[in-house]
């Protein structure tokens, strides 16, 4: 079927041939596949916590609110490494005992060389306001010398 142009049948202009067959199907590709949205979506280190995954995204976005899923992992992994510690010897020889108190001596040694970093830095910012603003350095330092006495 020709369609009305000035210059006469469909074989003149092909590409408005196409875009008129074709115009119908463009809506289907330009859709979303999916029109459903989540409700208070959230992220945590690329983890999306929504009604798929969670039963109360609110409830769980307000408990990591005041404690990490880090910190619970850590006070669950400390209680676990005491209740570890109780057992007797052969009983720690389990694999799957061994593989966490590996990971667990993995964790606190990350945690050890952020702690070293992080007093480095404290020491190079003491450094740096000592060439500012030395009686604040000195009133910092006895803060220190004050807890180093306790």
């Amino acid at each position: 079927m020709p369609l009305p142009s000035d210059t006469g049948t469909w074989l003149a202009q092909p590409m408005n041939y196409w875009y008129a067959a074709l115009r119908p199907f463009f809506a289907l590709y330009a859709a979303p596949g999916s029109l459903d949205q989540s409700i208070l979506p959230w992220t945590f280190a690329g983890l999306v916590v929504n009604e798929n995954n969670s039963s109360d995204p609110a409830t769980e976005h307000a408990v990591v609110g005041k404690d990490s899923y880090g910190r619970q992992l850590g006070r669950i992994s400390d209680a676990l490494a005491c209740l570890i510690d109780t057992l007797a010897e052969h009983e720690k020889k389990n694999k799957a005992i061994e593989a966490f108190l590996g990971m667990k001596a993995q964790i606190d040694e990350i945690k050890d060389k952020a702690q070293a970093a992080r007093f480095d830095k404290v020491l190079a910012d003491l450094a740096d306001l000592r060439q500012r603003d030395e009686p604040t350095f000195y009133e910092r330092v006895e803060r220190i010398s004050a807890l180093a006495s306790k």
